[in-house]
């Protein structure tokens, strides 16, 4: 892991979980992306593992040259995120990915109860599209050139996606001693 300094900020990040917890793992992903939906499911079960001990920040990192609704995707997000509901639409957005279309956005809007009008009003405003590009050249300049890409405790992840290796790495960052027997471990295998 390279040590990078990813300043995170309340009043800016998407984040999950006690923004005082001792660990900190920041994902930049794209909602299109596949690998992302698959960690999608490993971050949850780690939250359910960590409990306060975790924040989750999810940073915007679109490749719409791959994955042409990815820029829509996350600017849906932030449309969502106006009205206190982010978590709700990147939720259905991962757990809907292999059949998102253009208009599934607003069919979302509608299933987390938005505001639809405002949301749709909101998914063309220029300050939601410069929050996913000020995430994407933020991960740029820590070094992302895919997604996901992973940080934790400010120190960039390399290892891979699963939840075995994910696991032990933050058990390790922080020098955690869980047995075998930890019941969110027994619960996912």
């Amino acid at each position: 892991m390279s040590k990078l300094h990813i300043n995170f900020r309340t009043d800016y990040d998407h984040y999950s979980g006690c923004p005082l917890a001792p660990i900190e793992l920041i994902q930049y992903g794209d909602f299109q992306c596949a690998y992302c939906a698959e960690t999608y499911l490993v971050i949850k079960i780690l939250q359910e593992c960590f409990g306060d001990l975790l924040k989750f920040v999810f940073r915007h990192y679109p490749m719409p040259n791959h994955y042409p609704l990815s820029l829509q995707a996350a600017i849906a997000s932030e449309a969502a995120a106006l009205q206190g509901k982010f978590w709700y639409m990147h939720d259905m957005i991962y757990e809907n990915q292999k059949y998102l279309t253009r208009s599934s956005f607003s069919e979302f809007a509608r299933e987390i109860d938005l505001d639809t009008e405002a949301f749709e009003d909101c998914r063309y405003h220029r300050k939601l599209a410069r929050k996913v590009i000020s995430d994407f050249e933020g991960g740029v300049k820590s070094g992302v050139n895919s997604s996901p890409t992973f940080f934790l405790n400010g120190a960039r992840y390399d290892g891979l996606d699963d939840f075995d290796s994910l696991y032990l790495a933050i058990r390790n960052a922080n020098h955690f001693e869980y047995g075998t027997e930890d019941r969110s471990v027994r619960l996912f295998r």
